[in-house]
């Protein structure tokens, strides 16, 4: 096998790496939530305030990141240097598709402090800018995928 050739297998094999990845950090759905028993709760609220939330990064970014960089060095280097091009791309687009998959992670939200029928407070931060006021009545209902808190009238 010419040197050429090697340099060919090694870049379509680390191609078909990044794609396993990429693959492999693909959130996968959420388990069916029928027939399960949910807590809920009831509660006042104590104060609203407005928040930035940073949710956790998906890694999809990185990983199509490196796929594309490993790609295009491969396409941008000459035949001798095709698998140094596609190591260095691959790098250099993982680094720059991390950097935006985190920018992309912060929104706007409410942190809400609610004093429970029992007397316990707690804080929960949820997306969205929404009007709770001192003194709504709310309940929280707990699931498998988080918590969810709607007004309540009385």
């Amino acid at each position: 096998m010419t040197r050429s050739m090697g340099a060919r297998w090694a870049v379509a094999a680390f191609m078909l790496a990044a794609a396993l990845v990429t693959a492999a950090v693909t959130p996968q759905p959420a388990a069916a939530q029928s027939y399960q028993i949910q807590p809920i709760l009831h509660g006042e609220i104590v104060s609203a305030q407005p928040v930035m939330i940073q949710d956790r990064p998906s890694g999809r970014g990185a990983a199509t990141g490196s796929t594309v960089g490993a790609i295009a060095g491969a396409a941008i280097a000459d035949r001798r240097d095709g698998l140094l091009g596609a190591l260095v791309g691959g790098a250099i687009g993982g680094a720059i598709g991390r950097a935006a998959d985190r920018a992309g992670s912060t929104k706007r939200g409410t942190e809400l402090i609610i004093r429970l029928d029992s007397g316990e407070e707690l804080a929960i931060q949820i997306p969205g800018e929404l009007e709770y006021l001192p003194g709504d009545r709310v309940r929280l209902t707990v699931g498998p995928n988080g918590t969810q808190v709607t007004r309540v009238r009385e």
